[in-house]
């Protein structure tokens, strides 16, 4: 899908991979909405992106992600793209997991995209087809310790984003699925949880930049895989040929 004078929603724009996507994208010509909790960074980004939407959204808060979408479509008269980027991450050995912080990542991590793809989808359809990102993790495909619950959400999100993409081809609406490595964000030290429980927040400052994984999900726009990898290890672990 072309990415000049179309409208995608970026869900976590305040930041990190979702603020370096949607300016990217801007950057393309695109008009972009920008979904975030942080109200006061979405209105500092929005002026510096031409024709922007800056919206704030809890993606835990499910009707107000219906909301939003919908304030979107009012606004530019259509809906090309969504971006699902929010997320995060939370550390704690099973015997230490607190149910109410796992429900709030399931939320978060899961459901949220779940409900933000089932607000765009029949926006898409009649519009005769569209594309969804879903930013996924390589966790999905290790066991790592105190990283039961974000690698299992990230897990769910593999098996929804590969049958969304399945149910939605037959209405050209493309589902693709982007698995950064460490990437230089706040998502270590945004971390619930245990703070020592996943490492050093040092070790994001260390990844790949932001700018690089938003240039995957330009590509998963514009030629439609199911999957894109960071490196090659990840493509290994998935499964995938070197």
């Amino acid at each position: 899908m072309q990415i000049e004078d179309r409208v995608f929603i970026v869900t976590g724009a305040s930041s990190g991979i979702g603020r370096s996507t949607a300016i990217a994208l801007s950057a393309r010509g695109a008009k972009v909405a920008l979904l975030a909790r942080s109200t006061e960074t979405l209105r500092q980004l929005a002026p510096k992106l031409p024709g922007s939407l800056p919206l704030t959204v809890d993606m835990t808060q499910f009707e107000r992600v219906r909301e939003a979408v919908a304030a979107v479509r009012q606004h530019y008269g259509r809906v090309d793209g969504l971006v699902n980027n929010a997320g995060r991450s939370y550390a704690a050995a099973i015997e230490e997991i607190d149910p109410a912080l796992f429900d709030e990542i399931f939320h978060l991590n899961v459901l949220g995209p779940i409900v933000a793809m089932q607000a765009v989808i029949p926006v898409m359809r009649a519009q005769g087809g569209g594309s969804i990102v879903n930013i996924n993790s390589g966790t999905a495909f290790m066991t790592i310790p105190q990283y039961s619950v974000y690698s299992a959400s990230k897990r769910a999100l593999l098996g929804f984003s590969l049958t969304a993409r399945a149910e939605l081809e037959k209405d050209r609406i493309v589902v693709s699925e982007i698995y950064p490595f460490i990437t230089a964000t706040n998502f270590g030290k945004n971390r619930m949880g245990n703070p020592a429980g996943g490492g050093p927040a040092a070790t994001y400052a260390s990844g790949d930049k932001p700018e690089f994984v938003a240039g995957l999900v330009l590509q998963a726009i514009e030629e439609g895989q199911a999957q894109y990898f960071a490196n090659d290890r990840l493509r290994k672990m998935a499964g995938g040929a070197p």
